[in-house]
């Protein structure tokens, strides 16, 4: 079996359900989700989603967007100065581990090189 990536924001934040869902709200920005959909998307139990509702929305990481019968659609609220700051720690967190794999993978070619000299 497979294990799973951590993300970048899970390294340092651990995967709580809490970070999972923003992370799903975040890097999914243009999708909305039914509070069951954020759920099974993020991988976490429709409670804990439920129980989230108001703190996501109280801190702007999430919108009402429209209802589908009734139920209500939500998104990632990226104008909000939350939802700013969660894509602007998003793309930096990448942007180190892209700096670290390139430096890795540097040494890694500059240790080949040698070895065949």
């Amino acid at each position: 079996m497979e294990t799973p990536v951590e993300t970048p924001m899970q390294a340092i934040f651990g995967t709580h359900p809490q970070i999972k869902v923003i992370e799903t709200l975040t890097f999914h920005s243009d999708f909305e989700y039914n509070l069951t959909e954020l759920a099974e998307s993020s991988g976490v139990s429709k409670s804990t989603v439920f129980d989230m509702k108001d703190k996501l929305l109280h801190y702007q990481i999430m919108r009402p967007t429209k209802k589908v019968g009734r139920i209500q659609l939500y998104k990632f609220e990226s104008n909000s100065s939350t939802g700013k700051l969660l894509n602007k720690l998003s793309l930096k967190l990448a942007d180190i581990d892209v700096e670290q794999l390139t430096k890795e993978w540097e040494h890694k070619e500059y240790e080949k090189e040698r070895i065949c000299e």
